[in-house]
Protein backbone atom coordinates (compact mmCIF):
# COMPACT_ATOMS: atom_id res chain seq x y z
CA UNK A 1 0.00 0.00 0.00
CA UNK A 2 1.58 3.53 -1.00
CA UNK A 3 1.65 6.46 1.22
CA UNK A 4 -0.87 9.15 -0.31
CA UNK A 5 1.84 11.35 -1.31
CA UNK A 6 -0.94 14.40 -2.39
CA UNK A 7 -2.55 14.42 0.91
CA UNK A 8 0.75 14.93 2.18
CA UNK A 9 1.50 17.74 -0.20
CA UNK A 10 -1.52 19.16 1.20
CA UNK A 11 -0.81 19.02 4.74
CA UNK A 12 2.82 20.44 3.47
CA UNK A 13 1.19 23.70 1.94
CA UNK A 14 -0.79 23.91 4.37
CA UNK A 15 1.39 24.12 7.02
CA UNK A 16 3.59 26.85 5.30
CA UNK A 17 0.00 28.67 5.12
CA UNK A 18 0.10 28.72 8.87
CA UNK A 19 3.43 29.36 9.30
CA UNK A 20 3.42 32.43 7.12
CA UNK A 21 0.21 33.53 8.60
CA UNK A 22 1.67 33.22 12.10
CA UNK A 23 4.74 35.92 10.87
CA UNK A 24 1.62 37.96 9.50
CA UNK A 25 -0.47 38.18 12.56
CA UNK A 26 -3.34 35.97 11.46
CA UNK A 27 -5.38 34.34 13.82
CA UNK A 28 -3.42 30.54 12.93
CA UNK A 29 -4.81 27.16 14.79
CA UNK A 30 -2.76 26.94 17.73
CA UNK A 31 -1.13 23.55 18.96
CA UNK A 32 -4.88 21.86 20.26
CA UNK A 33 -6.95 23.31 17.96
CA UNK A 34 -7.26 20.83 15.37
CA UNK A 35 -7.57 17.87 17.97
CA UNK A 36 -10.94 18.58 17.42
CA UNK A 37 -11.57 16.64 14.22
CA UNK A 38 -12.62 13.30 13.75
CA UNK A 39 -10.24 10.70 13.10
CA UNK A 40 -7.32 12.32 11.60
CA UNK A 41 -4.53 10.00 9.89
CA UNK A 42 -1.95 12.40 11.01
CA UNK A 43 -0.82 15.37 12.56
CA UNK A 44 2.21 18.17 12.04
CA UNK A 45 2.96 19.96 14.56
CA UNK A 46 5.43 23.12 14.79
CA UNK A 47 7.25 25.51 17.99
CA UNK A 48 9.43 27.60 17.85
CA UNK A 49 10.65 28.57 21.25
CA UNK A 50 13.06 31.77 21.95
CA UNK A 51 14.27 32.68 25.29
CA UNK A 52 16.74 35.46 26.25
CA UNK A 53 17.99 34.97 30.00
CA UNK A 54 20.31 38.01 31.12
CA UNK A 55 22.66 36.90 34.91
CA UNK A 56 22.44 40.52 36.99
CA UNK A 57 24.14 39.26 39.63
CA UNK A 58 26.51 36.76 41.48
CA UNK A 59 26.92 33.60 39.53
CA UNK A 60 29.93 33.28 37.53
CA UNK A 61 29.61 36.23 35.01
CA UNK A 62 27.16 38.97 35.01
CA UNK A 63 25.85 39.49 31.37
CA UNK A 64 23.05 38.12 28.60
CA UNK A 65 22.37 35.07 26.41
CA UNK A 66 20.10 34.43 23.42
CA UNK A 67 18.91 30.92 22.74
CA UNK A 68 16.39 29.13 20.70
CA UNK A 69 14.66 25.78 19.79
CA UNK A 70 12.63 24.39 17.38
CA UNK A 71 10.18 21.26 17.93
CA UNK A 72 9.26 19.23 14.01
CA UNK A 73 6.57 16.55 15.37
CA UNK A 74 4.39 14.34 12.75
CA UNK A 75 2.00 11.80 14.54
CA UNK A 76 0.73 9.27 11.56
CA UNK A 77 -2.24 6.84 12.50
CA UNK A 78 -1.29 4.13 11.09
CA UNK A 79 -4.85 2.28 11.06
CA UNK A 80 -5.77 4.76 8.22
CA UNK A 81 -2.44 4.99 6.51
CA UNK A 82 -1.13 1.14 6.03
CA UNK A 83 -4.14 -0.66 7.69
CA UNK A 84 -2.72 -1.43 11.19
CA UNK A 85 -5.01 -0.95 13.82
CA UNK A 86 -4.47 1.19 16.88
CA UNK A 87 -0.71 1.79 15.99
CA UNK A 88 0.80 4.98 15.95
CA UNK A 89 4.30 6.44 14.55
CA UNK A 90 5.86 9.03 15.94
CA UNK A 91 8.57 11.00 14.46
CA UNK A 92 10.12 14.21 16.51
CA UNK A 93 13.04 16.73 15.09
CA UNK A 94 14.71 18.95 17.36
CA UNK A 95 16.78 22.15 16.83
CA UNK A 96 18.99 23.91 19.31
CA UNK A 97 21.01 27.25 19.02
CA UNK A 98 22.11 30.11 21.01
CA UNK A 99 24.19 30.59 24.41
CA UNK A 100 24.30 29.05 27.99
CA UNK A 101 22.34 30.23 30.65
CA UNK A 102 23.73 28.09 32.77
CA UNK A 103 27.60 29.47 32.07
CA UNK A 104 26.30 32.84 33.46
CA UNK A 105 24.46 31.67 36.35
CA UNK A 106 27.28 28.86 36.95
CA UNK A 107 24.61 26.32 38.38
CA UNK A 108 24.17 22.90 38.05
CA UNK A 109 20.43 22.10 37.80
CA UNK A 110 20.44 24.32 34.70
CA UNK A 111 18.40 27.09 34.95
CA UNK A 112 16.71 27.47 31.32
CA UNK A 113 14.99 23.99 29.75
CA UNK A 114 15.77 24.21 26.00
CA UNK A 115 19.41 24.90 26.62
CA UNK A 116 21.28 22.36 24.78
CA UNK A 117 23.93 22.19 22.23
CA UNK A 118 23.92 23.76 19.43
CA UNK A 119 22.48 21.12 16.90
CA UNK A 120 20.18 19.48 15.11
CA UNK A 121 19.13 15.62 15.63
CA UNK A 122 16.24 13.39 15.44
CA UNK A 123 15.06 13.23 18.86
CA UNK A 124 12.44 10.64 19.06
CA UNK A 125 11.19 7.76 16.42
CA UNK A 126 8.77 5.48 17.73
CA UNK A 127 6.14 3.24 17.14
CA UNK A 128 3.11 2.67 19.47
CA UNK A 129 0.63 -0.03 19.53
CA UNK A 130 -2.10 -0.40 21.64
CA UNK A 131 -4.47 -3.26 22.69
CA UNK A 132 -6.41 -5.01 25.48
CA UNK A 133 -9.52 -2.62 25.27
CA UNK A 134 -6.29 0.04 25.52
CA UNK A 135 -5.52 -0.67 29.31
CA UNK A 136 -2.21 -2.00 27.52
CA UNK A 137 0.35 0.24 24.90
CA UNK A 138 3.67 -0.68 24.04
CA UNK A 139 6.09 1.42 22.49
CA UNK A 140 9.68 0.95 20.64
CA UNK A 141 12.58 2.92 19.03
CA UNK A 142 14.08 6.43 20.01
CA UNK A 143 12.03 7.34 23.33
CA UNK A 144 12.36 9.98 25.70
CA UNK A 145 11.66 8.52 29.04
CA UNK A 146 10.67 12.48 30.47
CA UNK A 147 7.51 12.42 28.32
CA UNK A 148 5.92 10.06 30.37
CA UNK A 149 8.27 8.97 33.16
CA UNK A 150 9.50 11.08 36.38
CA UNK A 151 7.05 13.91 34.89
CA UNK A 152 4.51 16.30 36.45
CA UNK A 153 2.38 18.27 34.00
CA UNK A 154 1.89 20.98 36.81
CA UNK A 155 4.90 22.10 37.05
CA UNK A 156 5.77 22.16 33.19
CA UNK A 157 5.65 25.79 33.34
CA UNK A 158 8.86 26.64 35.09
CA UNK A 159 12.25 27.28 33.02
CA UNK A 160 14.50 25.26 35.37
CA UNK A 161 15.25 21.91 34.42
CA UNK A 162 14.75 19.83 37.46
CA UNK A 163 10.89 20.67 37.48
CA UNK A 164 10.54 18.42 34.01
CA UNK A 165 13.18 15.44 36.16
CA UNK A 166 14.34 15.64 39.03
CA UNK A 167 17.93 16.59 39.49
CA UNK A 168 19.89 13.43 41.08
CA UNK A 169 18.19 11.42 37.98
CA UNK A 170 19.21 13.77 35.08
CA UNK A 171 22.52 13.88 36.43
CA UNK A 172 22.85 10.17 36.57
CA UNK A 173 25.25 10.29 33.71
CA UNK A 174 27.57 12.86 32.02
CA UNK A 175 25.21 13.06 29.10
CA UNK A 176 21.98 11.79 31.53
CA UNK A 177 19.50 9.47 30.81
CA UNK A 178 16.97 9.36 27.52
CA UNK A 179 16.07 12.75 27.94
CA UNK A 180 16.39 16.31 26.56
CA UNK A 181 18.69 16.86 24.52
CA UNK A 182 19.57 13.22 24.19
CA UNK A 183 17.52 9.96 23.26
CA UNK A 184 18.19 6.42 23.38
CA UNK A 185 16.94 3.51 21.45
CA UNK A 186 13.88 1.32 24.54
CA UNK A 187 11.02 -0.43 24.87
CA UNK A 188 8.33 0.77 27.19
CA UNK A 189 5.33 -0.94 28.22
CA UNK A 190 2.29 1.44 30.11
CA UNK A 191 -0.62 -0.21 31.63
CA UNK A 192 -4.01 0.40 33.64
CA UNK A 193 -4.59 -2.42 35.45
CA UNK A 194 -7.50 -0.26 36.91
CA UNK A 195 -9.06 2.89 36.09
CA UNK A 196 -7.23 5.04 38.39
CA UNK A 197 -4.18 2.83 38.77
CA UNK A 198 -1.14 2.81 36.16
CA UNK A 199 1.79 1.17 35.67
CA UNK A 200 5.14 1.25 33.19
CA UNK A 201 8.13 0.23 32.99
CA UNK A 202 10.79 0.90 29.95
CA UNK A 203 14.13 -0.44 28.88
CA UNK A 204 16.75 1.40 26.71
CA UNK A 205 20.46 2.06 26.01
CA UNK A 206 22.51 3.53 29.20
CA UNK A 207 24.02 6.17 27.15
CA UNK A 208 22.04 8.36 24.86
CA UNK A 209 23.90 8.99 21.76
CA UNK A 210 27.87 9.49 21.57
CA UNK A 211 28.91 11.62 24.91
CA UNK A 212 31.20 14.78 23.95
CA UNK A 213 29.68 14.74 20.31
CA UNK A 214 26.48 16.94 20.14
CA UNK A 215 26.28 16.39 15.86
CA UNK A 216 26.63 12.82 16.90
CA UNK A 217 23.15 10.04 15.66
CA UNK A 218 21.57 8.20 18.50
CA UNK A 219 22.58 5.08 17.27
CA UNK A 220 26.08 4.50 18.98
CA UNK A 221 26.61 1.68 21.16
CA UNK A 222 29.68 1.16 23.85
CA UNK A 223 31.06 -1.34 25.29
CA UNK A 224 30.15 -0.13 29.13
CA UNK A 225 26.66 1.43 27.86
CA UNK A 226 24.50 -0.87 30.02
CA UNK A 227 20.97 -0.59 30.08
CA UNK A 228 18.96 1.70 31.76
CA UNK A 229 15.67 0.35 33.87
CA UNK A 230 13.15 2.86 34.87
CA UNK A 231 9.76 1.70 36.23
CA UNK A 232 6.64 3.61 37.68
CA UNK A 233 3.00 2.79 39.12
CA UNK A 234 0.94 5.30 40.41
CA UNK A 235 -2.77 6.32 41.20
CA UNK A 236 -4.77 9.46 40.00
CA UNK A 237 -8.31 10.40 40.81
CA UNK A 238 -9.26 10.34 37.14
CA UNK A 239 -10.45 7.68 34.85
CA UNK A 240 -7.38 7.45 32.17
CA UNK A 241 -7.19 5.41 28.73
CA UNK A 242 -4.48 5.02 26.77
CA UNK A 243 -6.14 6.39 23.46
CA UNK A 244 -3.85 8.15 21.30
CA UNK A 245 -4.46 11.55 22.23
CA UNK A 246 -4.26 11.41 25.80
CA UNK A 247 -1.15 9.29 25.33
CA UNK A 248 0.55 12.07 23.24
CA UNK A 249 -0.89 15.01 25.04
CA UNK A 250 1.86 15.03 27.75
CA UNK A 251 4.58 15.21 25.04
CA UNK A 252 2.33 17.70 23.04
CA UNK A 253 2.69 19.76 26.51
CA UNK A 254 6.35 19.18 26.65
CA UNK A 255 7.06 21.02 23.44
CA UNK A 256 5.02 23.61 24.14
CA UNK A 257 5.66 24.16 27.63
CA UNK A 258 2.12 25.07 28.94
CA UNK A 259 1.15 24.34 32.34
CA UNK A 260 -2.37 22.36 32.26
CA UNK A 261 -2.73 19.40 33.88
CA UNK A 262 -5.35 16.36 32.98
CA UNK A 263 -5.04 15.16 36.98
CA UNK A 264 -7.44 16.65 39.51
CA UNK A 265 -4.61 14.64 41.97
CA UNK A 266 -1.45 11.87 40.82
CA UNK A 267 0.85 10.17 43.25
CA UNK A 268 3.54 7.99 41.69
CA UNK A 269 6.33 6.34 42.82
CA UNK A 270 9.60 5.35 40.23
CA UNK A 271 12.65 3.84 40.28
CA UNK A 272 15.55 3.72 38.21
CA UNK A 273 18.87 1.81 37.56
CA UNK A 274 21.89 1.22 34.78
CA UNK A 275 23.39 -2.35 34.68
CA UNK A 276 26.73 -0.77 33.47
CA UNK A 277 30.17 -0.54 35.71
CA UNK A 278 30.56 2.90 37.97
CA UNK A 279 33.51 4.49 39.62
CA UNK A 280 33.26 5.29 43.14
CA UNK A 281 33.38 8.80 43.80
CA UNK A 282 36.42 9.39 45.70
CA UNK A 283 38.35 5.98 45.02
CA UNK A 284 38.05 6.26 41.17
CA UNK A 285 39.85 2.54 41.34
CA UNK A 286 37.53 0.77 42.63
CA UNK A 287 34.15 0.58 40.50
CA UNK A 288 30.57 -1.53 41.27
CA UNK A 289 28.16 -2.73 39.18
CA UNK A 290 24.80 -0.65 38.97
CA UNK A 291 23.73 2.54 39.83
CA UNK A 292 20.01 3.10 40.93
CA UNK A 293 17.57 5.35 42.46
CA UNK A 294 14.27 6.31 43.87
CA UNK A 295 12.06 9.05 43.52
CA UNK A 296 7.96 10.23 44.55
CA UNK A 297 6.07 12.56 43.12
CA UNK A 298 2.67 13.84 43.76
CA UNK A 299 0.54 17.02 42.11
CA UNK A 300 -3.07 18.38 42.56
CA UNK A 301 -5.68 20.33 42.44
CA UNK A 302 -5.38 22.36 46.10
CA UNK A 303 -9.10 24.57 44.87
CA UNK A 304 -10.50 25.43 41.58
CA UNK A 305 -12.78 28.34 40.71
CA UNK A 306 -15.95 27.36 41.21
CA UNK A 307 -17.51 28.82 37.45
CA UNK A 308 -14.62 27.33 35.67
CA UNK A 309 -12.64 24.25 37.32
CA UNK A 310 -9.65 24.81 35.05
CA UNK A 311 -9.09 27.91 37.02
CA UNK A 312 -7.24 27.73 40.49
CA UNK A 313 -4.41 26.56 42.31
CA UNK A 314 -2.26 23.25 42.07
CA UNK A 315 0.23 22.37 44.47
CA UNK A 316 3.21 19.70 43.39
CA UNK A 317 6.15 17.74 45.22
CA UNK A 318 9.21 15.56 44.28
CA UNK A 319 11.33 13.70 46.41
CA UNK A 320 14.29 11.72 45.03
CA UNK A 321 17.67 9.95 46.18
CA UNK A 322 20.41 8.11 44.38
CA UNK A 323 23.09 5.74 45.16
CA UNK A 324 25.93 8.22 46.96
CA UNK A 325 28.39 5.90 46.31
CA UNK A 326 28.98 6.48 42.45
CA UNK A 327 26.37 9.87 42.00
CA UNK A 328 28.21 13.67 43.07
CA UNK A 329 23.95 14.37 42.89
CA UNK A 330 22.33 11.86 45.83
CA UNK A 331 19.52 13.73 46.31
CA UNK A 332 16.64 16.50 44.98
CA UNK A 333 14.15 17.94 46.95
CA UNK A 334 11.32 20.13 44.78
CA UNK A 335 8.15 21.58 45.15
CA UNK A 336 5.52 24.19 43.89
CA UNK A 337 2.05 26.20 43.39
CA UNK A 338 0.48 27.29 40.10
CA UNK A 339 -2.48 29.22 39.99
CA UNK A 340 -4.73 29.50 36.68
CA UNK A 341 -6.34 32.40 35.91
CA UNK A 342 -5.72 34.48 38.76
CA UNK A 343 -6.05 38.04 36.87
CA UNK A 344 -9.74 39.11 35.97
CA UNK A 345 -10.14 38.92 32.17
CA UNK A 346 -6.63 36.34 32.06
CA UNK A 347 -8.02 32.48 32.65
CA UNK A 348 -5.41 30.58 30.77
CA UNK A 349 -2.41 32.91 32.37
CA UNK A 350 -0.43 31.16 34.77
CA UNK A 351 1.33 32.09 37.97
CA UNK A 352 3.83 29.98 39.59
CA UNK A 353 6.43 30.15 42.33
CA UNK A 354 8.86 26.80 42.64
CA UNK A 355 11.99 25.76 44.79
CA UNK A 356 14.07 22.99 43.60
CA UNK A 357 17.06 21.80 45.79
CA UNK A 358 19.74 19.35 44.57
CA UNK A 359 22.10 17.91 47.03
CA UNK A 360 25.19 16.32 47.33
CA UNK A 361 25.90 13.08 48.67
CA UNK A 362 28.15 12.42 51.57
CA UNK A 363 31.23 11.03 49.72
CA UNK A 364 31.26 13.63 47.27
CA UNK A 365 31.93 16.35 49.66
CA UNK A 366 34.43 13.90 51.57
CA UNK A 367 36.24 13.75 48.49
CA UNK A 368 36.25 17.20 47.53
CA UNK A 369 37.24 18.08 51.43
CA UNK A 370 40.80 15.80 50.69
CA UNK A 371 41.23 17.59 47.84
CA UNK A 372 41.03 21.45 49.65
CA UNK A 373 38.06 22.34 47.25
CA UNK A 374 35.36 24.31 49.44
CA UNK A 375 31.32 22.90 48.91
CA UNK A 376 28.25 23.30 50.43
CA UNK A 377 25.86 20.64 50.77
CA UNK A 378 22.89 21.81 48.13
CA UNK A 379 21.93 24.40 45.78
CA UNK A 380 19.02 26.18 45.79
CA UNK A 381 16.70 27.79 42.50
CA UNK A 382 13.76 29.74 43.62
CA UNK A 383 11.87 30.63 40.58
CA UNK A 384 8.80 32.87 40.34
CA UNK A 385 7.63 33.05 36.70
CA UNK A 386 4.42 34.59 34.60
CA UNK A 387 2.86 32.65 31.64
CA UNK A 388 0.23 34.50 29.11
CA UNK A 389 -1.16 32.86 26.24
CA UNK A 390 -1.66 35.87 23.77
CA UNK A 391 -3.04 34.27 21.11
CA UNK A 392 -4.28 30.38 20.52
CA UNK A 393 -0.64 30.52 18.63
CA UNK A 394 1.63 33.15 20.48
CA UNK A 395 2.52 32.91 24.56
CA UNK A 396 4.80 35.56 26.47
CA UNK A 397 6.44 34.44 29.78
CA UNK A 398 8.48 36.55 32.41
CA UNK A 399 10.68 34.62 34.77
CA UNK A 400 12.89 35.38 37.78
CA UNK A 401 15.31 33.04 39.21
CA UNK A 402 17.62 33.39 42.47
CA UNK A 403 20.33 30.11 42.88
CA UNK A 404 21.61 29.97 46.12
CA UNK A 405 25.62 28.50 46.32
CA UNK A 406 25.42 27.59 42.05
CA UNK A 407 27.18 24.74 41.28
CA UNK A 408 27.48 24.41 45.64
CA UNK A 409 30.01 26.46 45.78
CA UNK A 410 30.74 28.90 48.32
CA UNK A 411 33.11 31.46 46.49
CA UNK A 412 30.59 32.07 43.85
CA UNK A 413 27.64 34.65 45.47
CA UNK A 414 24.29 33.92 44.91
CA UNK A 415 22.60 33.94 41.34
CA UNK A 416 19.94 36.22 40.21
CA UNK A 417 18.60 35.48 36.87
CA UNK A 418 15.99 37.08 35.01
CA UNK A 419 14.50 35.31 31.84
CA UNK A 420 12.00 36.09 28.99
CA UNK A 421 10.36 33.62 26.62
CA UNK A 422 8.51 34.07 23.71
CA UNK A 423 6.74 30.99 21.72
CA UNK A 424 5.35 30.43 18.75
CA UNK A 425 3.19 26.89 17.77
CA UNK A 426 1.20 25.96 15.19
CA UNK A 427 -0.04 22.30 13.83
CA UNK A 428 -2.37 20.90 11.54
CA UNK A 429 -4.31 17.71 11.75
CA UNK A 430 -5.36 15.76 8.47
Amino acid sequence: MTLPLARIRRVLLRLLWMVAGAGAGLNVPGPHAACAQSDPAGRLDVTYTADAMAGLRGGRERGAVFLDNLDLTLTLDLDALLGWPRTVLFLYGLGNQGGSASALAGDVQGVNNIEAPNAWRLYEAFVQHRLLNDRLSLLAGLYDINAEFDVMEAASVFLNSSFGIGAEFAASRPQGPSIFPFTALGLRARAFPADRWYLQAAALDGVPGLPGDPHAGPFHFGPNDGLLLVAETGVTLDRRRLDSASQQQVRRQRISRLATSPYRLKVGLGGWYYTARFQRIGTPAVTQRGNGGLYLLSQGTLFHEPADPAQGLRGFLRLGVADRRVNRLAAYTGGGLVYTGLLPGRPADHLGVGAAIAHHGAPYRRAQHRTGTPTTRSETALELTYQAPLTAWLLIQGDVQYVLHPDMDPTQGHALVLGLRLQVACGTAF
